[in-house]
């Protein structure tokens, strides 16, 4: 059972947060990769596992730094073989997989990109973190059912003592260590209560385009590969490409869009796992399974409780604030059209407000370089997998609340969800 006693909870999560250690609490500084022309064997080898549509973003950065001489495509791994020769042909990449063990066995790769559907990103990163190599993991880190395999994945990480970098780009940002020290350092008192938020008008993120209306399951379309451990169903042309919309491959805006909005929140305040979890929402304008509203609230030991709010019928954005009893810190939507930047506004007599504009927020380029710098020095990247694992366990925790109509609380003992 989880603790009862205020008292008791605050110590459950203070030894949480030793074992976390100083990677779910710190933000590490970007830094600038060496720009000097380097031998192909100085390269850092990228495989691909995975080359759909937001695969294509790091094939265009990765090729970017292969015209550097820093990194370069070297495989492509996908279970439909037409996107498979796209990803060939667009990377110059020679060694084409539809196994991904196959792209593992590549000496030639040293970085893996997993870009493929939420149910995957557990068994094909712990599967690259044991082959020996460094991953950059498209979010979220797992699939909202699978909180257990994400801790795995930190396991195998710390195991093969290799790195994985997840893609929530609002962690490019090189303001996010400036205003967490900030925070340490009580500008703005103690934080209370957070407020975040992701408005869109429309679901085309995941109504994705259909290629082949008559594909069908083969020797070039590998459906069992695509379903993993997910319930064993019919071919289905729309759960194949279209696999955002069901409940069964991914987890609507809590871990496709509030993880973005959500993820620097947990950096600057430092958090750990939360106490419990609120999730509501529901699907009340598109047909599809997972919901187009989406709310969650994520009340913490001793504060803050963060309220993750989401909406796909109206893009008016809100803004983030993280409220303090002597202050607030406030930074615009990433939907902003201006002042974008951080705001922080104290309440002390003569303190003077200050204006951070944005430095990167957004720009998964950033993310990449600094991945590719931690490769060399072996420091924790910025979206570290300490980090990543406990930005997972509040919306896990809050797909699990609206679909049971519970409250889902972490037991701190046992290091697991538990519903009520």
């Amino acid at each position: 059972m989880p603790p009862t006693s205020k008292e008791t909870t605050r110590r459950s999560f203070l030894r949480t947060t030793a074992a976390a250690g100083a990677a779910a609490a710190a933000i590490p500084e970007f830094s600038i990769l060496a720009q000097e022309a380097k031998g192909a064997n100085d390269r850092i080898g990228v495989g691909f596992i995975g080359t759909g549509g937001r695969a294509g973003a790091h094939m265009n950065i990765v090729n970017g730094f292969k015209k550097q001489g820093i990194a370069e495509p070297v495989a492509v791994c996908d279970v439909y073989r037409p996107r498979l020769e796209a990803a060939a042909k667009k990377t110059g990449a020679s060694k084409k997989y539809m196994e991904h063990e196959a792209l593992l066995a590549d000496k030639d790769v040293d970085v893996v990109c997993v870009a493929t559907p939420d149910r995957l990103h557990a068994p094909h990163t712990i599967d690259a973190l044991s082959a020996g190599k460094d991953v950059y993991c498209e979010k979220p880190l797992t699939h909202w059912i699978q909180f257990e395999a994400a801790k795995k994945i930190e396991e195998a990480a710390e195991k093969n003592k290799k790195l994985v970098q997840v893609g929530t780009q609002y962690m490019a940002d090189e303001n996010l260590p400036v205003v967490k020290k900030m925070i340490e350092d009580g500008i703005i008192g103690k934080p209370v209560h957070v407020q975040c938020a992701f408005t869109r008008r429309g679901d085309w993120g995941e109504r994705m385009k259909i290629p082949d209306a008559n594909a069908k399951p083969g020797p070039d379309l590998l459906w069992e590969r695509f379903l993993g451990d997910a319930p064993k169903v019919p071919f289905s042309v729309s759960r194949f490409f279209q696999w955002r919309m069901y409940w069964d491959y991914a987890g609507g805006p809590a871990t496709d869009l509030l993880v973005h909005t959500f993820t620097p929140v947990f950096c600057i305040l430092g958090l750990d796992y939360p106490e419990r979890v609120f999730g509501g929402g529901g699907t009340f304008q598109y047909n599809r399974e997972v919901p187009d509203q989406c709310n969650i609230i994520a009340d913490y030991p001793d504060g803050p409780s963060v309220v993750m709010m989401n909406t796909l019928s109206n893009h008016v954005p809100t803004d983030t604030m993280v409220r303090g009893t002597d202050g607030v810190i406030i930074w615009k939507s990433f939907q902003a059209r201006d002042g974008k930047g951080i705001r922080i506004v104290p309440f002390a007599k003569g303190a003077k407000e200050q204006f951070l504009p944005w430095k990167g927020l957004g720009d998964t380029g950033k993310l990449w370089a600094n991945l590719l710098e931690c490769v060399k020095t072996r420091q924790q990247p910025a979206c570290s997998i300490a980090m990543s694992v406990r930005v997972q366990a509040p919306l896990s925790m809050g797909i699990l609340s609206h679909r049971q109509s519970k409250v889902a609380k972490f037991d701190f003992d046992k290091q697991s969800i538990v519903m009520s």
